[in-house]
């Protein structure tokens, strides 16, 4: 049973909605099978799979994040962007729905966490600010898509684990990527704020409430400051990172706040467990994949194959970026890093990008993927929410497509803008 075969039941299997877990385990078990291999070695590397400090940093975070939202650390993050100067301006919301992604960003590190914890707060806001619609929608879809690219990012943890590189350099290579993301987000609203007229933010607050508000939120503020700083230190592991971010949520949200209950306490705990027992299981089935993959030498083979078709750097790159692209429109980001990561980097790096960039340009890859018609995730996510039909999420998020694919491109074809700021820090 060759190597192909097994990609083709994978992709049968998938095509025919069996789990994707199980996908992973029953085809790579049939070729331990065919292969005259002991059925210890699945078990085995499933097992070992999970040993990991860096995976421990995966459902820390996502737990700090739940905490922050039952803690009441985002609505207070919310409050207080909008009170800044930034908001008086004309699209004021619109620049402070992105600021609001950006901040949020370093404490979820997800798209959907994003999109759920702050989106119906950000589109309300907008709404009663007079914005239209579709660009409340659009410019709240768009914004989410830093979360999965500046740190602490979920996807690149996750890489980093397969790719067996630095959580904490993978972490600060998205630090650039996720900023220039969101000053090309605010360009285009800038444009659109003098093309359709967007309101002013809130201009009719005092002095004393903006005091009051800003003053409230300073806790909630020195949680990204305390993340970026102990990335930026090196002092700590992204493991050790992510439970100082949930023991400060938990004291922050309880003892200031006083919105952690022991019920939304145990609640954080049990939607935690519910999103990471997945992702573990198909963790586990993606190495035991990644296994039978390289023991094929599928990598290599593609490699061949590939430079056969593709004679040139560009063309090849270009060729993964479409493959990614049609890969995160079915496949959630964390499965797909988990399951291609094996496949694309030895391609990649056989062209001469550094695993570093190459993690970026997955990642990024499959973030755009969400957005992307027809299948994309938060497409339908955003439609659920704002009870509009997917025609028109599409036409809302069509202008942000552009930065999104500029900050794709330049991290494909262009090292500094991924590799500049883990090398100055070292």
């Amino acid at each position: 049973m060759s190597g192909y075969v097994v990609l083709g039941l994978f992709f049968g299997l998938i095509f025919l909605g069996v789990p994707v877990a199980y996908t992973l385990i029953f085809s790579s078990g049939l070729f331990l099978i065919f292969s005259d291999m002991s059925l210890l070695t699945l078990m085995q590397r499933m097992g070992g799979s999970m040993n990991s400090i860096t995976l421990l940093a995966v459902p820390t975070f996502i737990f700090a994040g739940w905490i922050m939202n039952h803690g009441g650390l985002t609505n207070a993050l919310f409050s207080a962007v909008n009170t800044s100067r930034i908001c008086r301006a004309k699209g004021g919301l619109a620049y402070v729905n992105v600021i609001a992604s950006l901040i949020f960003a370093g404490m979820s590190g997800a798209a959907l966490a994003d999109l759920g914890g702050l989106g119906n707060i950000e589109m309300t806001a907008m709404k009663e600010n007079g914005y239209k619609d579709e660009d409340a929608l659009g410019i709240t879809l768009a914004s989410s898509a830093i979360g999965p690219i500046f740190p602490p990012s979920i996807p690149l943890l996750v890489y980093a684990l397969i790719a067996s590189v630095s959580g904490i350099k993978i972490l600060i290579a998205g630090i650039v990527p996720g900023v220039l993301l969101t000053v090309t987000l605010m360009i285009i609203i800038t444009l659109n704020a003098r093309r359709k007229n967007y309101p002013k933010g809130n201009v009719d607050i005092s002095k004393k409430e903006k005091r009051s508000i800003q003053l409230h939120s300073i806790p909630a503020m020195f949680a990204p400051i305390i993340l970026l700083g102990g990335l930026f230190s090196g002092f700590y592991s992204p493991s050790e990172l992510a439970c100082v971010a949930v023991v400060y949520s938990f004291v922050v949200g309880k003892f200031f706040y006083k919105k952690v209950t022991y019920k939304n306490f145990i609640s954080s705990a049990r939607e935690t467990t519910t999103m990471i027992s997945n992702t573990m299981f198909i963790l586990a089935g993606a190495t035991v994949f990644a296994f039978v993959l390289t023991v094929e030498q599928i990598p290599q083979s593609l490699v061949v194959l590939l430079g056969f078709v593709a004679d040139s750097k560009v063309l090849l790159i270009i060729m993964i970026n479409v493959i990614l692209l049609i890969v995160g429109m079915v496949l959630d980001t964390g499965t797909a890093t988990l399951v291609f990561t094996p496949i694309f980097l030895p391609l990649l790096k056989s062209v001469g990008m550094d695993p570093i960039q190459v993690g970026i340009f997955i990642c990024l890859n499959l973030v755009i993927g969400l957005y992307t018609p027809p299948f994309g995730v938060c497409l339908f996510m955003a439609s659920t929410m704002s009870e509009k039909p997917i025609e028109k999420v599409v036409k809302a998020v069509a202008p942000y497509y552009i930065p999104l694919f500029a900050v794709l491109l330049l991290v494909s074809f262009w090292p500094p803008l991924s590799m500049w700021l883990p090398s100055v820090l070292g």
